[in-house]
């Protein structure tokens, strides 16, 4: 877990049921979670389970803002260049894979990658449009979102379709495509 609870009890309970979800994750799909399966592997009450979630979405959703707080907390250090950042978002997904590959075959509002976009967007929009200064900020919001959007398809095709590429023929794929994508 990224983000701590500072009471010992929920914290706890939160990473047994975060393991309990994972472990249901390697044999089911999300909507085939059953809540007491949950509780059951986790040890504790149904009770208890709905105190913090309404169903096992719930659970995933809560799952994916702890994810994105790992996440920003990855690039803290990293520059505006998305030839760095984008090593550091397929390590996190490499870290992360089982709950990234539910994320991305149940999408919904708040999710993973969507959120990774926006943010990315929002503290890169500046840089994009000093490095592109012929295009326009329309110009260059969709370049952005084109370029971004391939990532994660080719994040997504690696998650789920479980290629036998390693994480670094990935990055390297990725690194590709993005030369072949932005101008230099």
């Amino acid at each position: 877990m990224y983000s701590v609870p500072r009471d010992s009890r929920l914290r706890y309970t939160k990473s047994c049921l975060f393991d309990a979800f994972l472990q249901e994750l390697e044999v089911k799909p999300v909507p085939d979670i059953a809540v007491v399966d949950l509780c059951e592997k986790a040890g504790v009450s149904r009770k208890t389970f709905y105190k913090y979630y309404s169903d096992p979405f719930g659970l995933l959703l809560s799952m994916q803002d702890d994810l994105f707080v790992g996440f920003k907390a990855e690039l803290v250090d990293i520059p505006a260049n998305i030839y760095d950042i984008v090593p550091v978002l397929f390590r996190f997904a490499d870290q992360h894979r089982l709950l990234l590959s539910a994320t991305l075959m149940h999408r919904g509002e708040g999710n993973f990658i969507d959120r990774v976009i926006r943010y990315l967007y929002e503290a890169y929009r500046e840089d994009w449009e000093k490095a592109n200064p012929t295009m326009s900020v329309e110009e260059v919001h969709y370049l952005f979102y084109f370029v971004t959007s391939g990532l994660v398809g080719i994040l997504r095709l690696w998650l789920l379709a479980q290629t036998d590429k390693n994480i670094d023929e990935i990055i390297k794929q990725a690194e590709t495509m993005m030369k072949i994508a932005t101008p230099a």
